[in-house]
């Protein structure tokens, strides 16, 4: 009798595992986006979201833009903290020192970001998300973006309104 119950569970676990594993019976990886490039958001360890999905938030994330500088001075979402993907680990705990903080990742397409949500979330950080197709997906979704010059005008619009 213990072995007819048994039997559909072993058979149910092997084929069932390899699949919760992300691997194919024969043992190989599911094929991966970009000549090899190893997306994190693909892996199943990262969160995204949409840009229509920042909506359904009651509090406003931290916004953390891990695009180069130049790239964040031509333009990123307006109260985002810059902090390229090369210098993130280094310096998160600035901005962010509760590792309960919410905290929301962009670059210009999503790869570095998804990277970076990995990044974060290896070191403590558990409730961090990648935008969803990054920049480019929250410009086509409307979404509008604070350049350079716009920051130091706000930023002498608020002085000369202290003088």
């Amino acid at each position: 009798m213990i072995g007819i119950i048994v039997i559909p569970f072993l058979s149910l676990f092997r084929e069932l595992a390899p699949r919760l594993a992300g691997l194919h019976l024969t043992g190989h990886h599911p094929p991966r986006r970009g000549d090899g490039f190893m997306n994190a958001a693909e892996e199943g360890g990262v969160r995204e979201i949409s840009p229509a999905g920042l909506t359904k938030f009651k509090k406003l994330p931290l916004i953390v833009d891990v695009r180069e500088q130049d790239e964040f001075f031509s333009g990123h979402i307006k109260g985002a903290k810059n902090i390229s993907r090369g210098t993130l680990e280094q310096s998160v705990s600035e901005i962010a020192p509760d590792r309960s903080s919410l905290i929301l990742v962009y670059c210009a397409a999503g790869n570095r970001a998804a990277l970076a949500a990995d990044s974060l979330q290896k070191m403590g950080y558990w409730n961090v998300f990648s935008l969803k197709g990054g920049l480019s997906a929250w410009l086509e979704a409307g979404g509008l973006v604070e350049t350079r010059r716009a920051v130091a005008q706000s930023r002498a619009k608020r002085i000369g309104e202290m003088a």
